[in-house]
């Protein structure tokens, strides 16, 4: 079996293709190609006769524009990558018998104050949101694809997380975004999921599966987990977002799945474990 991770030099890509490479021969891609990476840019028509996909292979597909801004600034582009590109490396893979997992988003649901699981129907809020819906819909019916819908995914190393510790080292203060909730999952989740998912696809029938954590954290409850588990230092302050922040992002996103611990073997990884766990890992390399 070839595994195919396209976005391998990504935020979730690197730590994902160090995972994957144990379970069969990896080929990794990324837009501008580097050591040891195929270069496959979706901007350009035919992408996917570049990977020598056969039947039984997997291709894991983790690449997007995925900033919301630059997806309503700049709408073709996006769609040539989030959409058209996307759609037809994948068309390619299952034609040829693959098992696609695909990296969607929590933001297809849209606004939901309450909580939303696998069975909600879909309201996308955005320019992203609404390719991430329309690229799900293409392959519906396709026993061969999934679709991760995944929430906020923290790390030491996601962009709000350097935020806060960057501000923190500089002695200055966070801006912290209320109200902005999101069910926050560790990435190491999205690997083990990804990993449980190759090793055990027939025993995970269901086309969707929705990838946040246990609990919905507002960005101020996020910034006093950080600060009390990890950056004592911290100090924020509460700001309300500009009314065009929220044109292309739902406020709350109030994610649930009963299906992910039968995927990850376990419970998903609370917030404040997350935290130590990255702190800690990064102090000790």
């Amino acid at each position: 079996m070839k595994i195919f991770l396209v976005g391998a030099s990504g935020y979730i890509g690197t730590p994902l293709a160090h995972a994957l490479a144990s379970l069969g021969k990896l080929v990794g891609t990324s837009t501008a190609g580097g050591p040891g990476l195929i270069a496959l840019d979706l901007r350009l028509a035919d992408q996917g006769d570049l990977l020598e996909i056969d039947q039984g292979d997997v291709v894991v597909f983790a690449a997007a524009i995925s900033s919301p801004d630059v997806c309503r600034n700049e709408p073709e582009l996006a769609r040539r990558v989030n959409v058209t590109g996307a759609r037809e490396l994948l068309s390619v893979a299952v034609q040829r018998g693959a098992r696609v997992i695909f990296f969607s988003s929590d933001t297809v649901y849209g606004e939901c104050m309450g909580p939303v699981d696998e069975s909600t129907p879909c309201n996308p809020v955005g320019d992203y949101a609404g390719m991430k819906h329309e690229l799900e819909r293409s392959f519906e019916g396709c026993q061969e694809f999934k679709a991760l819908r995944l929430s906020y995914v923290f790390s030491r190393e996601d962009k709000f997380t350097r935020y806060l510790e960057g501000t923190a080292a500089k002695g200055g203060v966070a801006e912290v975004f209320d109200p902005f909730d999101r069910a926050v999952v560790h990435r190491d989740d999205v690997v083990d999921c990804v990993v449980g998912l190759i090793t055990r696809w027939d025993a995970i029938p269901q086309p969707v599966i929705n990838l946040g954590g246990a609990d919905l954290i507002s960005r101020r409850a996020y910034a006093e987990l950080v600060r009390d588990h990890a950056l004592p230092g911290l100090r924020y302050t509460v700001v309300t977002p500009p009314p065009a922040f929220f044109e292309s992002r739902a406020r709350v996103i109030n994610m649930k799945s009963p299906l992910l611990q039968s995927v990850l073997g376990r419970p998903a990884t609370p917030f404040a474990e997350a935290i130590r766990r990255e702190f800690e890992s990064m102090e000790l390399k």
